[in-house]
This record gives C-alpha cells, structure tokens and sequence, in this order.
C-alpha cells in the first residue's frame, strides 16, 4: 500500500510536510518524496489530508462486560484514527488474565494496560447503588498476585494504577503502589480528584517518570488557587520529573481550568480521553475531539498530535513498533481531513470554547490494514450509572 501526496507529521517534526508512505505487510518500508510502487500495489489518494502515525489514546477503559464503564476500542478504533489504546487500570489481579484472553487478544486494536494495585481493579464503579471500590478494603492490595500477574503479561501491563479518589479512606494504597511499582520497575498512574486527600500528600509517594491524571478537574478543590493560579505544589512536582496525563472524561476535564493551566504553561505529556461507556456517545467522545479541545486550549495542532503518538509510545517503551512515522515501524497510520470552519466545544459543566481546528477521520489503518467496526454491538444495562456524580465524587 501506497498511502500518496498527503501532509505526514514526520519523526520530530514541527509541522505537517509533503510525503509518501509505503507500506508492506504489517510494516512501514520507505517514507518520502515521490515514492514509486511496484505493480499490484493498492495506492491511497491522500492529497488535502493529514497523515498521522496511529492516534495512542493514553488513559481509557477497554474491559467489555466485565466492567460496566468500558467500552469496546474497535468500535471507537476505526472512525477516530486511533490504533492503540491503553487502559487505565480497570482490571486488578484477579481479572487481568481474563481481560487478556477475552479482550485484547480478540480485539483489531492494539490494547496496553496499568493494572490496578487493588486485585478487584475498577470492576465495581459505575452501577447504581453499589458504592463498594477499588480501595475499600486493605485486603484487596494483594501485591503477591500482581507481580505474578506482571511479570506473566509484560508484553501488555505498562504501569501501576491508583486511584486517589475523594473520601479516600487511608494511604495504604498509594503505599502498596509505590512498593509494587519499585518491585517491577514500572511507572504509577495516580487518578486525582478533589481533596481530601490532599495533592500534596498524594504526590509525596510519586518519583521522577510517575503519572498523576485528570489534574483539569473541577470541584471543591482544583489545580488553581483562589487567584486563578496553578498551586505552587503541582510545579514543584513537574519540575522533578513528575508527568501528566490528560485524563479528559466528564468532570475531570474543565475547559475553563485547562484553558488557564495552559495559559500558565501547565501541560499535558500525554493526551487521553478516558473514554467510557457514560462518555463516548457525549463530551468525550473520541481522541480527535479531545485534541481539538486541547488546541483550542492553546495547544499547536502538530504538538498535540505528537503527545498522541510519539511522546505516548516513548513513555510505553514501543517506539520502535507504534507511534510514528517511519521504516520499521507497524503500519498504524490515520488519515484526516482538517476542518477550518468556526466551532465550539464543551465540557461536562457547560464551559464552551471557540475553535478553529478539527480533525475528521478518514481512514484508520492497524499493521497496514484498513479498520472496520466489529461485528456486534455491545449491550448496555439500565443499571449503568449516568448521573452527575458531583454530588459524590470518585
């Protein structure tokens, strides 16, 4: 396959340019100028379009049916230009090996995960009325089963995930996090939310290369103080190496929040939806709606686009395999058309933004393979809990 003449965003470019991609098999094999084909080969006219390496959508959550809140990649996969797509600690030890066998390995997309430092991992959240979770019980920090579980799945399990949510009820977890991730040397995700607990003591067990997510959120408290500035405490984190994922969802993703972060130069390394079953048919939606509100926050369209596939597969040890353009690499590639025409997008609390730049999905091609939507559906259940949870924020 010859994907021709389209505008590709190359390995440390700053901006689009005029280039070719040939593809063999599985496998990228030339990029550049003028590439000529043997005959046979298919040829995608790609003139007016945006050639991106395979979108990484950093943090969602991809365990169908067996946690209410997932959703199924491939039916988001293939109309949002997104091959690779990493989940964000839905499953703990005792799920993961079903998560593998009956998701990942089944699925078109490529699918990475954090595995939950609780053995139930996320598998409770989202049901009416059940307000048991991840870090209810100190018993369910089972460390013995997730360094099995890790060292079993390293081709699959990325980091450690935890999640600080609000009423917290102690410490043990992010202590068992920070002991397991030390143990099988791989980085922590840690899901913040309004306090308590406070960032500051959530941050103390996080060391140089560990992830905090949502740090956009709104609520009671947030990243900014009463002046509208980013607490003294979240830089001093960055400035020790401390990275940040996006995380958007619902009430993690403040316009008004992230449109000031960026303003102050408080951004994120890594773009994600956290797309679930309550926000992928509204305000999330997919990966190009959530670069074009981040460049409507301020963010360069290329920049964007790079902290969606080169800067997220060097954090995920693979980019030698996904993430960017260039020979050797898997043919995960997306094309998109680019619309100029005035716009605007919103958050889950009413905040809107003006936009100029939006991508729309042409094609989506996984190891040189266009993508298809799969076979079926998924059943969604009455039970799935869609209100505003402000009200009891997790």
């Amino acid at each position: 396959m010859l994907i021709k003449g389209g505008m590709a965003l190359l390995p440390g470019a700053s901006q689009f340019q005029l280039a070719d991609i040939l593809c063999k098999g599985a496998k990228i094999v030339a990029v550049g100028a003028n590439l000529e084909a043997a005959p046979g080969t298919e040829i995608v006219d790609a003139t007016g379009k945006l050639v991106t390496p395979g979108l990484i959508d950093f943090h969602m959550h991809a365990f169908k049916y067996g946690h209410f809140l997932s959703i199924d990649a491939d039916d988001v996969a293939y109309r949002s230009g997104t091959t690779t797509f990493v989940d964000a600690g839905t499953t703990g030890s005792l799920h993961f090996m079903a998560f593998r066998e009956f998701v990942i390995r089944r699925a078109q997309a490529n699918i990475l995960a954090f595995l939950h430092v609780s053995a139930i991992g996320q598998t409770t959240d989202g049901c009416v009325g059940l307000t048991f979770h991840d870090s209810s019980d100190d018993r369910l920090l089972h460390l013995e089963s997730a360094r099995e579980i890790i060292e079993k799945n390293r081709d699959i399990i990325v980091g450690i995930k935890v999640r600080a949510y609000t009423g917290l009820h102690s410490m043990l977890s992010m202590e068992r996090a920070r002991e397991l991730a030390d143990q099988v040397n791989l980085p922590i995700m840690v899901h913040l939310a309004p306090a308590p607990p406070a960032f500051s003591d959530v941050v103390s067990f996080l060391v140089p290369g560990d992830i905090i997510t949502h740090p956009y959120h709104g609520g009671s408290t947030t990243i900014l103080d009463d002046d509208g500035q980013i607490f003294a405490e979240y830089w001093e984190a960055r400035n020790r190496g401390i990275e940040v994922d996006l995380g958007l969802d619902r009430f993690h993703g403040n316009l008004k929040i992230m449109r000031s972060c960026f303003d102050q130069g408080f951004y994120p390394d890594y773009i994600s939806t956290d797309l679930t079953s309550t926000n992928v048919d509204n305000i999330v939606f997919d990966m190009p709606t959530t670069i074009e509100k981040v460049v409507a926050c301020g963010m360069p369209l290329p920049e964007a686009i790079r902290r969606s596939t080169e800067t997220a597969s060097n954090k995920l040890g693979r980019a030698d395999k996904i993430g960017f353009l260039r020979a050797g690499n898997t043919a995960d590639i997306a094309l998109f058309e680019l619309d100029t025409s005035p716009g605007e997008v919103v958050d889950f609390e009413g905040n809107k933004i003006e936009t100029q730049e939006r991508l729309r999905c042409v094609a989506t091609y996984r190891k040189g393979c266009r993508m298809t939507p799969p076979d079926e559906q998924m059943e969604t259940l009455d039970v799935l809990n869609r209100v505003n949870p402000w009200t009891n924020y997790e």
